[in-house]
């Protein structure tokens, strides 16, 4: 779905509404909740949390298509970006108008793969969102979380996908763990799933480096790229600190091009979002030098 101009931006007054009440509650989870984003933090969230709720929903049997699971039926109005824009509109419109987004810009990233490999995958909603277009021929998904696991499984096999899309266990806060050999060679994905490991950035990123990947790209928050004279980075700064997410990632990838150890072939802050505060930056990169 493409929009055009007839899509008008949120109202300053609206905007100036919803960015108050999104600072309250990030400074409401900080001083009453103080979050350290742990692994039970991150399991109670999402193994337990969404991915549990989504294997006992198993709203995938209900759905005529993948298209339409993807998408879902929520018509409730929502303020989210597209574009680069903050617009109200329907939930449903925004997803289906995702589809295409992350299509174009994965594809844009990607250079000539056609298989890929997403760590953090959760149950695979991104990678259903990919396998739409036929130019990819092998999406794998490699997730931490049982449930997430087990959903993606199911929803691959509903669908008929399971000759293209295929999910399994990684840990990786492992070195050891031996779902890291797949990386070799391979074009990974990550989106929002290293911000839930603040504490172990560079570990990770060493890991993932040390399996020679083709390229990498890298979706996730980043305080670096904030102006903090604008409302909605402001926003976007407390909520990520409410919610112990990493700040890190960015500032040593840079580090590691200067080294040479990796060269950054593209950097640039995301054009869609689901919500005022969930806008990333994109950094996609290559090994350099032989491996360590």
């Amino acid at each position: 779905m493409t929009f055009g101009r007839d899509l008008k931006p949120a109202s300053r007054l609206e905007l100036s509404r919803a960015y108050a009440v999104d600072i309250a509650r990030s400074l409401r989870r900080i001083t009453f909740k103080n979050i350290r984003r742990t692994r039970d933090v991150v399991d109670a969230e999402y193994n337990a949390g969404e991915w549990g709720r989504i294997l006992s929903e198993r709203a995938w049997l209900r759905e005529h298509s993948l298209e339409d699971f993807l998408v879902g039926h929520n018509e409730a109005p929502r303020l989210a970006k597209v574009d680069g824009r903050i617009v109200r509109i329907s939930t449903k419109d925004y997803y289906r108008y995702r589809l295409g987004a992350l299509s174009e810009l994965i594809v844009r990233h990607a250079g000539e793969a056609t298989s890929l490999i997403e760590l953090g995958a959760g149950f695979g909603y991104n990678l259903f969102s990919l396998c739409i277009d036929p130019r990819w021929t092998r999406l794998r998904g490699l997730d931490i979380a049982p449930n997430g696991i087990e959903a993606g499984r199911q929803i691959a096999g509903h669908f008929g996908f399971d000759d293209r899309i295929s999910v399994g266990r990684i840990d990786l806060t492992d070195p050891a763990d031996p779902s890291f050999r797949e990386l070799t060679g391979a074009t990974i994905l990550t989106y929002f799933c290293i911000e839930q490991i603040p504490h172990a950035v560079d570990a990770v990123v060493d890991h993932i480096l040390k399996m020679r990947p083709a390229r990498v790209i890298n979706i996730e928050p980043a305080v670096d790229m904030l102006d903090l004279s604008d409302p909605r980075d402001i926003a976007s700064r407390i909520y990520i600190r409410s919610m112990d997410y990493q700040t890190r990632l960015w500032t040593l990838l840079d580090e590691l091009d200067h080294k040479g150890r990796i060269r950054v072939k593209a950097r640039e802050r995301m054009n869609f979002a689901p919500t005022l505060h969930n806008d990333g930056m994109l950094y996609a990169w290559e090994p350099l030098g032989a491996s360590d």
